[in-house]
């Protein structure tokens, strides 16, 4: 029964082994037993942090009667999206196509070979409005199943059919720009953020996600384009503002959550996710570096915005490190385990019930004795309040605006009382099984901001990191990276994916470039030459070493890799970014240029679809557009000599955030400081400070 979920390395199958429903974690056995009872598979999807799995698993799954009808009449799978993607990403475009919409719980119905006929997402216990009972979908799907079969395969042929054509266009979309060499036009893209942005930050309503990957391009645009405008400034700015003063920003605990249910960005969905807080991690780290940098030559009112954005910044970086250590690492010496669980649950307990925020929200008989004692230190529209309609009385903090000088020490000391009073409390559950790409986005995130900010413990912490999970999860025998471990032992069966396998090599390559150590570049190569033999027939890069029977009946044959980024980067971008990052440092080594120039030419056929689409949906190719401008500029690294520590320190901060790799240094004592562009094999005359490096880097025609 259930109990076979009992031991998973996914926290989300664990939640539901002490079910009455017959659970199959996924695998090819669950269709084959649907295939011998002649009836149809029922997939569950959805994940351990997801607020509305649980509250279907408790008002339906729960439920003896409603186990029992599942039993009956079908095979029921229970699928953790972060543990297997590819699934989830196969049955969410089967469900978006018949529905319009998707989410999570997914619930889908299928045929024994895996092709979809009745997909959707959340089904509550009772009809609600237009959504039938959960019961009442049971009862359709197998009054179907038995008495209109053949329109039930119909059904599922023409689904397969439709799906199989959307997984082509994704190849189509990487031949974009195999005619010819394609450009970037910056212009372009940072006019397109610039209007989209609304008045509240970020590019679209409610919900608010942060925009992380298409906000470094948009930085990119603002510090590197000539012809850029304190109009664009002002619209970044506006964004990022929203995400540091707003409530999806844990104030009193630091982190983030996943989105905000509001347009002003005032009340959370509270699940904290590891990739989420890793690429806000590597953003708000640029932002701190770009923003003192931008404010030394902008207007005097826009650059006291940019300084107090700089210094809001390197606040959440952090708080956000040490939530990182205290709530999401997973640590054991006995194992040498040390990596970072995938997410903290939305819900948590308040009295005797889950509740989604508990952990974090605030009634009135709790903040008011606490505010009291500040109201005169702080003035007005500092403080934010928000009440959370999902529960009534309980509110969320953030702020409107910047504490002033006289308001800092005591805003501090306010979310040290909270942080106090929420200690008290029952913490969110922690999905503690480690997804090995959204480590390596951390590995990377926590040596770049280290390196940017001075922080040599952030890096030694990337490094510890990263030997772990490259010894949990890389087999040494194959070199085969599994995709999550739990408690030390990796899962088998289940390898990476592309993005895997790309966001590993990218950590890697991040620490190769900042230590002499030759592991973390031999380690970057390996697990990038097992990458180059994810492709499919025509040669193109796919997300799987190959897919199932049932992924092969529901999206077809054709290999997919996914190009767009969404709330992770795309395998695509990941990959290119980890190549790139790995011929930076071929080239700082010495290779020949011709091997350097042959390799970068394959990274620039990967992300040639990025300078066509970037004035149309620059935010969704983001990564692959800052890979493709920062190739075709005017230099891929520095070699930095003479001048005081401070000086090359400066340079070498500046030239890590826009992308550039940094050769070693030379402190030549009484020599002026001298920086060195290289393009390839060839440097340009020296320039003299960090400012010069910005003006050349940004009036240089590319």
């Amino acid at each position: 029964m259930a109990h076979r979920l009992e031991h998973a390395a996914s926290q989300y199958l664990r939640q539901h082994a002490h079910q009455d429903v017959d659970w199959w974690p996924y695998s090819a056995q669950a269709f084959a037993i649907a295939a011998e009872r002649d009836v149809p598979v029922m997939l569950s999807i959805g994940y351990a942090a997801c607020h509305w799995c649980h509250v279907m698993s408790h008002e339906s799954f729960d439920d003896p009667v409603i186990a029992r009808k599942i039993n009956e009449h079908f095979v029921p799978i229970k699928v953790d999206r972060e543990e297997h993607p590819l699934v989830d990403e196969t049955y969410m475009m089967a469900t978006q196509a018949m529905t319009g919409a998707g989410g999570w719980p997914m619930t889908v119905f299928a045929l024994p070979d895996g092709r979809t006929f009745q997909a959707g997402t959340y089904y509550p216990a009772h009809p609600r409005q237009n959504t039938p009972s959960f019961t009442q979908v049971l009862d359709a799907v197998h009054e179907a199943w038995v008495q209109r079969r053949a329109q039930v395969e119909e059904q599922a042929a023409l689904l397969a059919s439709h799906l199989s054509e959307l997984t082509a266009r994704n190849g189509q979309l990487l031949r974009l720009g195999l005619s010819g060499e394609q450009g970037v036009d910056l212009s372009a893209v940072r006019d397109y953020f610039t209007d989209h942005t609304t008045e509240t930050g970020g590019f679209s309503t409610a919900p608010k996600f942060p925009p992380t990957w298409a906000l470094g391009a948009f930085w990119r645009t603002v510090m590197l384009d000539p012809s850029t405008t304190t109009h664009s400034a002002e619209a970044l700015f506006t964004t990022l503002e929203s995400i540091l003063l707003g409530a999806l920003h844990d104030h009193v605990g630091g982190g983030f959550a996943r989105y905000c249910v509001d347009e002003h960005w005032s009340v959370p969905h509270f699940e904290k996710m590891l990739y989420d807080n890793a690429g806000l991690l590597k953003l708000l780290s640029d932002t701190a570096v770009l923003a003192g940098q931008y404010a030394s030559s902008a207007p005097p009112a826009l650059a006291v915005r940019a300084q107090q954005l700089r210094a809001a910044s390197l606040r959440a970086v952090e708080k956000l490190v040490a939530f990182l250590e205290r709530e999401l690492l997973v640590a054991d010496p006995e194992q040498s385990l040390h990596a970072f669980a995938a997410s903290l649950d939305a819900d948590s307990l308040r009295a005797g019930k889950l509740i989604e925020g508990a952990a974090y929200t605030f009634n009135r008989e709790e903040l008011n004795p606490i505010l009291s004692r500040y109201t005169e230190q702080f003035g007005n529209g500092f403080l934010r309040l928000a009440q959370v309609a999902e529960d009534p009385g309980h509110y969320c903090l953030s702020l409107g605006r910047y504490p002033m000088a006289g308001e800092l020490a005591g805003w501090e000391q306010l979310c040290e009382e909270l942080a106090q009073l929420c200690a008290q409390r029952a913490r969110p559950s922690r999905d503690a099984k480690v997804v090995a790409g959204w480590n390596g986005l951390l590995i990377e995130a926590l040596a770049h901001a280290g390196a940017l900010l001075g922080k040599p413990r952030w890096i030694a912490l990337a490094e510890r990191t990263a030997r772990s999970v490259y010894e949990v999860h890389v087999d040494p025998q194959t070199g085969r990276l599994a995709r999550v471990s739990f408690a030390g032992r990796a899962a088998e069966d289940n390898e990476g994916t592309l993005g895997d396998y790309a966001a590993l090599a990218l950590g890697f390559a991040t620490l190769a470039q900042l230590s002499e150590d030759p592991q973390w570049a031999e380690g970057a190569r390996q697990l990038l030459d097992r990458a180059g033999e994810f492709v499919d027939d025509t040669g193109l890069p796919v997300d799987a070493a190959g897919l199932d029977q049932q992924l092969q009946a529901q999206r077809g044959v054709a290999g997919a890799v996914s190009v767009l980024d969404e709330a992770e980067p795309s395998a695509i971008g990941l990959y290119a970014r980890a190549s790139w990052r790995a011929a930076q440092q071929d080239l700082l080594r010495g290779d020949p240029e011709e091997k350097a120039a042959d390799h970068i030419e394959r990274i620039t056929h990967l992300v040639a679809h990025a300078g066509i689409l970037a004035a149309q949906v620059p935010a969704q190719v983001a990564n692959s557009l800052i890979v493709a401008h920062e190739i075709a500029g005017p230099a891929h690294y520095l070699n930095i000599s003479g001048g005081t520590a401070e000086q090359r320190e400066q340079a070498r901060v500046l030239a890590r955030a826009l992308g550039l790799a940094v050769g070693g240094e030379k402190a030549t004592d009484g020599e002026e400081l001298r920086i060195e562009p290289c393009r390839l094999g060839s440097c340009r005359p020296a320039v003299g400070s960090a400012s010069e490096l910005l003006a050349m880097l940004r009036h240089e025609k590319l």
